[in-house]
């Protein structure tokens, strides 16, 4: 009888030895990913104000600020609230990018008679509104997102463009990017793709600056062969070729409207030109709307 008491003692003081190293772990382990949420969610978000204002041509591919000089652009540097000119860039710090970022880049909302109207009007609070569609994406909600991309002024008032949240389905999974799209409502500052899980230096190109620079001045809706576009009818978006433009559209007004595509990742491609087909139809009265404003202003 002592002996089972023994062995039931030493069971015991094995069980809440095993129960309290389990506790421990886990407290240690909620800790630490408490801790690490905050830097994590700040990484995210910085990555995606990196890329939007890549898309909006406001920081260059190499990742230097710039200012657009006639139908080019300047190295500039982050100087009192605005954009400057330098001749010697430097790769701005994050609390630039972010000084940058809510200085150029405001969020609003596209309603259905594709007025602009702010969370604020709305009564939405802008993060929970990011959180519970960011996945899905934006372009077929009632409320569609929409960014203005403001000039590079201490009191900006008209916007020199707008930025437009892309998502689809690439090879593998979910795809995330931007396309910046000039005030006309029609030709294309810049794209970038932010989130993406394709084959490493086969679809994953689509995240390299060298392939996304070709996106600058094509035209969203695509021009016919004759006359003038009609916006109402023209397809929209922008198409990702089997090969190269100049060969597989010579000659076509499709040219202006189409970017080479990436060797080995047809089927990526096919899911970047459905991707901007998808997202960008919705928003057609919306851009329509800017092309009139453009043309009569």
């Amino acid at each position: 009888m002592e002996k089972g008491d023994g062995v039931s003692s030493e069971t015991f003081r094995t069980l809440r030895f095993v129960f309290i190293i389990c506790f421990v772990s886990a407290l240690l382990l909620s800790t630490l990913a408490s801790a690490l949420k905050e830097p994590q969610e700040k990484a995210k978000e910085l990555d995606r104000n990196v890329q939007m204002l890549r898309a909006a041509q406001i920081l260059s591919y190499g990742d230097f600020f710039q200012i657009r000089n006639g139908t080019s652009y300047k190295p500039a540097r982050f100087d009192r609230g605005i954009l400057v000119p330098t001749d010697h860039p430097q790769k701005p710090t994050q609390d630039e990018i972010f000084a940058v970022y809510q200085a150029r880049i405001k969020p609003y909302l596209v309603n259905s008679e594709s007025n602009l109207i702010s969370f604020e009007e709305a009564k939405i609070n802008y993060i929970e509104y990011l959180q519970a569609n960011q996945k899905t994406g934006y372009a077929h909600l009632p409320l569609k997102l929409i960014y203005q991309i403001l000039p590079n002024t201490k009191t900006p008032e008209k916007p020199e463009g707008y930025a437009i949240p892309i998502n689809g389905f690439g090879l593998w999974d979910a795809i995330y990017g931007y396309l910046a799209i000039e005030s006309d409502g029609d030709t294309v500052i810049g794209a970038t793709w932010y989130q993406q899980a394709e084959t490493a230096g086969l679809g994953a190109d689509i995240s390299l600056p060298s392939w996304q620079k070709q996106f600058r001045g094509k035209l969203i809706f695509q021009p016919p062969s004759s006359g003038s576009t009609d916006f109402q009818t023209a397809p929209l978006g922008i198409t990702v070729v089997k090969g190269q433009v100049s060969q597989v559209l010579a000659g076509s007004p499709k040219t202006k409207s189409a970017v080479d595509g990436i060797s080995g990742a047809s089927l990526t491609g096919q899911g970047v030109t459905d991707a901007y087909a998808d997202c960008l139809s919705p928003y057609r009265p919306f851009l329509i709307r800017l092309s009139k404003g453009a043309s009569s202003g």
